[in-house]
């Protein structure tokens, strides 16, 4: 199983990209597959989201209409870490908000980490655990969710100085967890997928205005083409297919999405 990444930047907006400072997230751009006009789903809130993303289900499907809401226990069923575990692999999640817990039935995952954010040197701190285990577990799939831009966002609005300044601080987290990978795996067997839930606008991300329903999409891996503009479509429904595919295991035969075949290469490309 080739070993995956998945890092979540809640309420990443692609415009942020551009405009603010990130250097991790450049890099991986300019040296794998991007998108910035990938499409979330409605409701755009942030448990639906993830919810779409690991079970490749719409929001009706899934179950999870709100921020608190269970899933239909049939659809965590289907989620990209049950699938990891049925197909013999190991996995580890790392978050701020324990709602996330939900996205997996008990056992699905190996190893979890909750650590709750007070100020952006706890997000360094989950980035520096999650960049340990992984160098030291070598777990099959992870999964690291960064939260900081999606606080600073209500607090003080999208697009915003403070805002800004969080976009930052996460792209440093993900430096140290693509430096960490690099450092200890020289030969370049570690995919990373770094995506956004939502956008936002003002102080929400409440409306299906485009400023919250366009995220940011970037692959990154051996596999991968470099400094490649993805042109297909992308929802968030696409994510768990295409993470099954670079971890080369089967996508669950309920999911809705498609894999993004257009980012690998050509002679990689295989019928998923």
């Amino acid at each position: 199983m080739n070993k995956t990444i998945l890092v979540v930047i809640d309420g990443l907006r692609s415009d942020a990209v551009e405009k603010a400072s990130t250097p991790a997230l450049d890099f991986l751009i300019s040296t794998g597959a991007s998108c910035m006009t990938g499409r979330t789903i409605e409701p755009p809130l942030t448990l639906p989201a993830h919810f779409s993303i690991f079970a490749s289900l719409p929001p009706h499907a899934h179950g999870v209409l709100t921020n608190t809401g269970l899933p239909d226990m049939s659809a965590a069923d289907k989620s990209l870490f049950a699938q990891v575990k049925h197909h013999s692999g190991s996995s580890c999640a790392f978050f701020s908000w324990d709602h996330l817990r939900n996205l997996s039935l008990p056992g699905n995952i190996d190893f979890t980490c909750s650590y709750t954010l007070y100020d952006v040197q706890d997000l360094m701190n989950l980035a520096k655990k999650a960049s340990h285990h992984i160098v030291t577990q070598k777990p099959d799939f992870t999964f690291v969710y960064l939260e900081w831009a999606d606080i600073m966002g209500h607090l003080h609005n999208w697009m915003s100085d403070k805002y800004l300044g969080a976009v930052e601080a996460c792209d440093k987290a993900l430096g140290l967890i693509v430096d960490a990978v690099h450092r200890e795996n020289r030969q370049g067997m570690q995919n990373f997928v770094v995506m956004s839930d939502h956008g936002g606008n003002g102080q929400h991300h409440r409306s299906d205005h485009p400023d919250i329903m366009t995220i940011p999409f970037i692959a990154w891996g051996k596999n991968i083409r470099q400094n490649h503009s993805i042109k297909q479509k992308i929802s968030v429904m696409d994510a768990a297919p295409t993470i099954a595919k670079l971890l080369d295991i089967p996508a669950h035969q309920a999911w809705e999405g498609s894999p993004i075949n257009e980012i690998f290469h050509s002679e990689t490309t295989r019928k998923a």
